[in-house]
């Protein structure tokens, strides 16, 4: 299998997913270069899944200013 010749980053979703398993696969057989290929492309997995799963929202309201203790 060659080595991927494109970054990660420029690899479609399920490009990615493919040749993350297929590396995966030979690193278990022994190969060391194919265990830091699938690192990489492990790694960009799971920031391409921990940036869609972030999102901006706004601070929650408090319903009311007061503070939640009575003084007396």
């Amino acid at each position: 299998m060659p080595v991927p010749s494109t970054t990660p980053a420029a690899l479609q979703d399920d490009e990615l997913q493919n040749l993350a398993s297929e590396w995966r696969i030979r690193a278990m057989q022994g190969d060391q270069l194919a265990h830091r290929l699938a690192q990489a492309l492990e790694a960009e997995q799971r920031r391409r899944i921990r940036d869609t799963g972030l999102q901006t929202l706004p601070p929650a309201a408090s319903p009311n200013a007061a503070p939640w203790w009575k003084f007396w």
